[in-house]
């Protein structure tokens, strides 16, 4: 075996141990997206900003493992779409800015939510 094919093996098992620990995570910030989503329905709580900041922590993390796994994700076929992705984000962030509970609740229900429970589908496929 030559030395480019043990940086690649070497690459795809980084690549896996990120998306294994993506799988772990996802659940409790999927979880943690929900709760949130509900006190932005109008049931704030007095630690409600800090918790949104430390989701958006989670959120950019496992943004970061998607960027540096999106080759491997996509390398049979196209299951997630780099540019629709950062349009997504983009928006929420836009939102974000503009301090709307209500619309910052609705774009993680139609928006955030699905796309990172999506995520997690694919990681685990990729995974194995």
């Amino acid at each position: 075996m030559c030395q480019g094919e043990n940086i690649m093996e070497d690459n795809r098992r980084e690549e896996k141990e990120a998306l294994k620990v993506l799988t772990e995570y996802s659940p409790k910030l999927l979880k943690s997206m929900r709760n949130v989503m509900e006190e932005l329905h109008g049931n704030r709580q007095p630690d409600t900003d800090e918790y949104l900041l430390s989701i958006i922590k989670g959120m950019n993390w496992e943004i970061q493992v998607l960027n540096g796994t999106m080759d491997y994700l996509n390398e049979i076929e196209q299951l997630i779409d780099k540019q629709a992705a950062n349009a997504l984000f983009v928006n929420f962030s836009k939102i974000y800015q503009k301090k709307d509970d209500e619309k910052l609740a609705e774009v993680f229900e139609k928006d955030m939510i699905p796309f990172f429970e999506k995520l997690e589908e694919v990681a685990k496929v990729k995974m194995n």
